[in-house]
């Protein structure tokens, strides 16, 4: 099941304003995801969008259009299924989790 959730322009202040809870986000380029992730444990969804967003992740982040956000109990599970989905919609993954560790 696809993301839910509203999308966000990616701004230092919507980043800022993010929850501080467990969850998983997507960042796009425009129409194109460019990555999946989660925040879980001390670094929740804000701590890890802003760590995008200042580029702490890499270049290929840091210029990201928006984001949408999705608060769970289940953060790693959640973000293993979108990436499946992903993967076996477009045959790779997002082009920014291809080049992060």
């Amino acid at each position: 099941m696809a993301l839910t959730g509203n999308i966000y322009p990616f701004t230092q202040d919507n980043v800022d304003k993010s929850p501080t809870d467990k969850g998983v986000y997507a960042l796009y380029d425009e129409d194109i995801t460019i990555y999946i992730g989660k925040g879980d444990g001390e670094s929740g969804m804000r701590t890890r969008l802003q760590s995008h967003k200042r580029g702490a992740d890499g270049s290929c982040t840091k210029g990201a259009s928006h984001y949408r956000r999705e608060e769970c109990s289940y953060p790693k599970t959640r973000e293993q299924e979108l990436l499946l989905e992903y993967k076996n919609t477009y045959a790779k993954l997002p082009r920014c989790n291809d080049v992060m560790p």
